[in-house]
């Protein structure tokens, strides 16, 4: 009997631990294949102008996104919590308003180190802070 009762309780814990892992997995945003707009450079929020700010990165460790007028470009490489950027460029479209473009640009060139998910929420940091915060879309 008390053999019976300790499988029972073995075989709900394993089951408790394994719905709790794919429940937090299920609550974080991909980082790949997500459409990450641009929230917060350097912990100060961002008013996004006509064109949205945000990066893509992709499944071929590729990224590409709008910096909130032109298009660019570039490389990246991550593993659990590392990251690093290699920004290759960006379209040369004159705009009205180049203050968030000019601050984007920057952060993804700030010798990203590491990232982190929140539920919907990602967060890129260089070796002293956050330098961007993106919502997931």
């Amino acid at each position: 009997m008390k053999k019976n009762v300790l499988i029972g309780i073995l075989v709900a814990s394993v089951l408790f631990l394994f719905a709790n892992q794919r429940k937090k997995i299920a609550e974080n945003s991909s980082l790949l294949n997500t459409r990450w707009i641009l929230t917060e450079l350097y912990e100060i929020p961002v008013v996004q102008a006509a064109d949205t700010a945000f990066i893509i990165f992709n499944e071929d460790y590729k990224i590409s996104g709008n910096l909130g007028c032109n298009l660019f470009f570039g490389n990246f490489s991550f593993g659990k919590t590392r990251m690093k950027i290699d920004f290759l460029g960006s379209t040369r479209r004159l705009c009205l308003n180049m203050d968030v473009e000019d601050r984007f640009s920057k952060a993804l060139r700030d010798n990203i180190k590491t990232y982190h998910i929140e539920k919907n929420t990602l967060y890129l940091h260089n070796k002293d802070r956050v330098v961007c915060k993106f919502e997931g879309n």
